[in-house]
């Protein structure tokens, strides 16, 4: 049904279903209107996805010249796509680790989860000692799934902050499944909200040593109901949605 199916952005928070389907009833026969609404308020997010009976509707939308208003509030209808094949994330981030724990205690301890690959103990080029904080990396992805129902972990003397660490890429593809939880990722340093303990002490300095695909989450809408809408989070504002 993905060709009979519609995106629907730029809502206004008081937009209903009943609303949105009268408006793209004018289109054709619509089946089913769904809105995303915020789980802790109950309120829209802004955004949802209309069903037509026939794909024929869908091309009537996308081809009106006209732009598209509801509730005095100018709208963005745009074709589902389907969402994107994800790639595993076997990679997580550590922070508020002791610059003095010993590589086999943190093995010893993210072993018991999984089977590790790799473990990256980034050095401070000045000092020329360890920071206080390590990037892990999986055989396989369960792990990372295990690891993030906790966000806090007690590796040797150490309680050290948890997050995913992925690419820009497996980001987009990932915010659904991860939520406001899933975190080590892209440009958004600074948005997301960054370290709060000891060990960002000359944490900026990392980010000129070729590590610069990763950064602190910032939660858009891409993923929702199987559908990738992730090119939209600035589109609208509604990459900052969460925050309303």
């Amino acid at each position: 049904c993905l060709n009979r199916k519609m995106f629907i952005g730029g809502l206004s928070w008081d937009t209903t279903k009943k609303d949105l389907k009268d408006y793209f009833s004018k289109f054709g026969e619509v089946v089913d209107c769904t809105l995303k609404l915020d789980p802790i308020t109950g309120r829209s997010r802004g955004f949802g996805f209309v069903l037509f009976k026939e794909s024929e509707s869908v091309d009537k939308v996308v081809m009106d010249q006209k732009e598209h208003k509801l509730n005095g509030k100018v709208i963005d209808p745009k074709r589902a796509k389907a969402m994107k094949t994800k790639e595993p994330v076997k990679k997580i981030f550590v922070g508020g680790l002791s610059p003095d724990t010993p590589e086999e205690k943190i093995r010893e301890y993210f072993g018991g989860f999984g089977e590790v690959e790799s473990i990256e103990l980034p050095m401070d080029n000045k000092t020329n000692k360890r920071r206080g904080f390590c990037f892990i990396t999986f055989k396989e992805e369960e792990p990372v799934k295990k690891i993030m129902e906790k966000k806090y972990h007690n590796v040797g003397l150490s309680k050290c902050e948890i997050k995913v660490a992925m690419s820009k890429e497996q980001y987009q593809q990932q915010q659904q499944q991860w939520g406001s939880r899933g975190g080590f990722v892209g440009r958004a340093r600074g948005r997301g909200g960054g370290p709060s303990q000891n060990w960002n002490q000359g944490y900026s300095n990392y980010w000129n040593q070729g590590y610069g695909n990763y950064g602190y989450n910032s939660q858009g809408y891409g993923g929702y109901g199987g559908y990738d809408y992730t090119g939209y989070n600035n589109y609208y504002g509604y990459g900052d949605y969460s925050s309303k």
